[in-house]
């Protein structure tokens, strides 16, 4: 158990993995033996970005063992993270979402800064640290990046993100505009993926008080064919939410290009979603024109409404 397992949250996206790799390469290079583990199963745009850069995916880890060294990235409440993390001995903290139920029962190095991203924070780390971020880690931090922000469309980007793309990409030799269209359309085709996935992806629980709710994003090109199966996804996400014992259910369906999203839900919630977002929702969803961001524009008026 010498080595750290930098780790980020259940249903990874592209920073979620993108930062694990490049924090452990971090730490490793500055004296402290690391390796980036995965929480689940990579998607469409992540495994795009990890054979752009070469890179192999990290291995996959359910379950902590009892005074394991981690490190979390990309999210702090334990929902997300791997089984057994109240046992393991958690020794860093980078994230740049809200503080959740995180606590420890000694001091640890915690990094929580309000930026687009986890990898625009280990940017900054690494130049404090000055350590040479090598090509295919300024890659994947790069496609972090942009993921995170939509490629600079999202409202949580930061012109600290914007100058981290310009920094890495430069160090990663591609085109950040170019290359970050092609990894984002490569995550958005789900033409190819089982619809009963499309309400899992990226999927992420919350607390409102002492009960859970789910929200989980899809973001696509064009959204038309998703909501065409408005009614199969409810169905579906009605079954998640029953087996998992809910509060509520949520699905962004996010239209990059329109910059906007559908937002569906399950539960008896008509009450709250219309306080949240003042607007009455209709058959289980409310239009949002400008939204895209869970993490600013979703999470915290849902628990402001509770």
């Amino acid at each position: 158990m010498n080595e750290i397992l930098v780790a980020g949250h259940k249903s990874p996206d592209t920073d979620s993995i993108g930062s694990a790799i490049a924090c452990a390469y971090l730490y490793t290079e500055t004296g402290r033996a690391a390796k980036a583990v995965r929480a689940g199963e990579i998607n469409k745009e992540t495994r795009f970005a990890l054979r752009s850069f070469g890179l192999t995916e990290p291995p996959l880890c359910t379950e902590f063992a009892a005074g394991q060294q981690v490190v979390l990235v990309d999210h702090n409440e334990r929902k997300q993270s791997i089984d057994g993390v109240r046992d393991a001995d958690v020794v860093a903290l980078i994230d740049h979402h809200r503080l959740g139920d995180f606590e420890t029962e000694k001091p640890i190095f915690i990094s929580v800064e309000p930026v687009g991203c986890t990898a625009t924070i280990l940017f900054r780390m690494f130049e404090r640290a000055q350590v040479h971020i090598p090509q295919e880690i300024a890659g994947m931090m790069l496609s972090a990046i942009i993921s995170d922000t939509l490629l600079f469309r999202s409202p949580t980007c930061t012109e600290r993100d914007k100058l981290a793309v310009k920094a890495l990409a430069k160090l990663a030799g591609v085109d950040y505009e170019e290359y970050g269209m092609n990894m984002l359309k490569a995550g958005a085709d789900v033409s190819d993926i089982p619809v009963e996935q499309w309400v899992q992806t990226d999927k992420k629980e919350f607390m409102a008080g002492e009960q859970t709710f789910s929200v989980a994003q899809l973001s696509v090109m064009d959204t038309a064919p998703i909501l065409a199966r408005r009614d199969e996804l409810h169905r579906l996400m009605e079954a998640d939410r029953s087996a998992h014992g809910y509060l509520a259910s949520f699905l962004m369906v996010t239209d990059i290009l329109q910059e906007e999203t559908e937002l569906l839900f399950v539960g008896d919630i008509d009450a709250w979603v219309a306080r949240a977002f003042a607007t009455e929702p209709r058959d289980g969803s409310v239009h949002l024109p400008g939204v895209m961001s869970r993490k600013k524009q979703i999470v915290p008026p849902l628990l402001g409404a509770v």
